[in-house]
């Protein structure tokens, strides 16, 4: 993937031998393209169950690099057939991570796995509720983190379940008591629980694993690279 889309959506596949998987991971916000998709907040259905709605951004993300992916994902598997599928993201790519795990799991991947850190709300309640119960899904939020909670559950979106509520502050090692399961697609107990979104709490966003964006050039990209 590059940014020849005109959501700038990136990431790669890899083949982790040590795990025995094969991993499809998206990039998170990095360019104007990519923030306009963040803001993209009407609804789309995406096809993959009734009443099902998608956040148009997040869905759309996906949509305009599957057919490239598809084939080259394939051919991955076909090389290592008793590896399991892994999507993983952070931010904006943990949005596109959900909904491709979710198109995955109904195109031959059905035990699809879901890392998705930082997840802004990616669903209307239809959607979410047949993401939750295809099953495989961790989705994990740090304390106060603002962007779990865009878009606004008044605006009709709701979470994946279940989270994975992490309370640990910045900077610290994570003790397995500092891990809350919450079930359900509306929660107060965890990150949703913690205030509306305060643009100060950037930092618990950025906690996860900064450095996997390290190698990422200066600025804020806008134009589309045809090359």
């Amino acid at each position: 993937m590059s940014s020849s889309t005109i959501t700038d959506t990136a990431g790669f596949i890899a083949v982790d031998d040590k795990n025995k998987a094969v991993a499809l991971s998206f990039r998170g916000s990095y360019s104007a393209r990519n923030w306009i998709a963040d803001a993209s907040f009407p609804h789309t259905d995406p096809g993959l169950c009734d009443g099902c709605k998608a956040e148009l951004g997040f869905w759309s993300s996906w949509k305009v690099v599957r057919d490239d992916i598809l084939p080259q994902l394939k051919d991955a598997v076909s090389q290592n057939p008793d590896y399991e599928v892994v999507v993983v993201g952070h931010s904006l790519g943990a949005a596109i991570a959900s909904l491709a795990a979710a198109d995955l799991r109904g195109k031959g991947y059905p035990s699809a796995k879901l890392y998705a850190y930082a997840a802004p709300r990616v669903a209307n309640s239809a959607l979410a509720k047949y993401i939750t119960d295809q099953g495989n899904n961790y989705r994990f939020t740090h304390i106060n983190d603002p962007v779990p909670k865009l878009p606004l559950i008044s605006m009709g979106y709701v979470h994946i379940s279940p989270e994975y509520y992490i309370t640990a502050p910045n900077n610290a090692t994570v003790k397995a008591s500092e891990i809350k399961v919450i079930e359900g697609e509306v929660s107060f107990d965890g990150n949703t629980g913690t205030g509306l979104p305060s643009v100060g709490a950037f930092d618990a966003h950025h906690w996860y694993f900064e450095e996997a964006d390290a190698g990422l050039g200066a600025g804020v990209p806008f134009k589309r690279d045809y090359v």
